[in-house]
This record gives C-alpha cells, structure tokens and sequence, in this order.
C-alpha cells in the first residue's frame, strides 16, 4: 500500500521540565498514581502506543508518563476553538477525521512512524466507561503492519476521577497507568494481520484491568 507521506509533521512540545511539572501535579491532584512498566517502553524508534480512554485528560496523563515524546490523534472536533487547538497542537496532538480514515490523518501517522517517533492511539475508538465495550478498531494493527512499529498496550483507569470532590483528597490509588510487554509488528499486511493485532492488544488490556481489579501491587 503505497501512500504519499506528508512533508510537514506535527510539532511536539513535550521537555522533561514539563513532563516533571505535570507529573507533580497529577500525583497531587489524583491523591496517588499508580505508574507500573514505563520500563517496558522503547527509549527510541518507532512506537505505536495502544492505551485505554477514560477522559479527555488522557494525552495529558500519557505524555507525562511516558519517558519518550508521542504524538496523538485528536478528533477533529477538538480543533474547532483555535486557542485549545494551539494547546494540543503545541503537545503533539493531530486531528483525526473519522470520515477520511486512510486520509491526512493516517499520512501523518504514517510519517512520524517511518521517522522513529511514537504515536499514540485510541483502539477502543474514543471515550468509553469500560474497557472494550466497542471493541478494538483494527487502525492499531495496519499501522503497525505497514511500518513495522510494535505496539505497547497502556492501561488507564480512572483518569476521569481528577475533579471529583471530596474523593480527590485521599490517599487511595485512583490514576492508573501501566504499561504492557511490546506487542511485534505482524509479518504480513492482510485484514486477518491486522485484526490479530487488535485483539493481541485488547487481551494484553484485559490482563491488565484483571490485575488492578484483582489488587495486584503496583
């Protein structure tokens, strides 16, 4: 599948400062974070980051934990208010148009990833209350086929929780982030290819929302 790559690329603005300082905040403003696997993540080359969605917060909370830039599809809608555009724009974040699926949206991801960045993406296809009740979209493993990026599956839970009152003030673990084992970019390119890859992902974030719930230490 031969596709013209995009010349220009989103910027990302995401300096260990930063990463610092909003690590800080959410410890403090989450009551406790429980931040497990960051290990697991590849420090360079391309990367696709398969993570659970809870709140809009969650490219926030990702790149601040994750010890590598990542670039994010957004929804289109997000990009309507020019200021907030700015805002994610600035960290990395590009729009997604679910009308053009193999559209710009798909040429940039394709880009960043044949230029060894990481890029992080949505498999249950938007905000949901529990993990998988859509499924898994199969964007995940045609990414990962047609650029050999392996996949890292990242469990997020409860990251809607943060302005909640009076739970915030606790010392409960409420913000979960972990990371699962990298998932290999398939050999072949096929729909049954890429299928497979989203449900090797899907399982690796059920394993993971068995161990919280089950209260395995972090």
């Amino acid at each position: 599948m031969a596709l013209d790559l995009p010349g220009r690329l989103p910027n990302n603005g995401q300096p260990r400062w930063l990463k610092a300082i909003l690590a800080a905040y959410f410890r403090m403003a989450f009551g406790e974070c429980s931040v497990r696997g960051t290990e697991r993540i590849p420090a360079e080359g391309p990367l696709i980051i398969a993570s659970t969605h809870r709140s809009y917060i969650d490219p926030f909370v990702l790149g601040t934990f994750i010890p590598r830039p990542v670039f994010y599809m957004a929804k289109i809608e997000l990009f309507r208010n020019r200021a907030f555009a700015a805002v994610i724009r600035a960290f990395g974040s590009f729009p997604v148009d679910p009308e053009k699926a193999l559209g710009s949206t798909f040429r940039t991801a394709m880009g960043l990833l044949r230029q060894g960045e990481a890029v992080v993406i949505f498999p249950e296809g938007g905000i949901v209350d529990s993990l998988g009740e859509q499924g898994y979209k199969e964007g995940v493993g045609l990414l990962s086929s047609l650029t050999g990026a392996p996949v890292v599956p990242i469990y997020l839970e409860n990251t809607n929780t943060l302005f909640s009152w009076p739970s915030g003030l606790t010392n409960r673990t409420r913000m979960v982030f972990w990371a699962g084992e990298p998932i290999p970019a398939p050999e072949g390119r096929g729909r049954e290819t890429r299928n497979l890859i989203a449900q090797k992902v899907g399982a690796a974030l059920e394993e993971l929302n068995r161990e919280f719930r089950a209260g395995s230490p972090p």
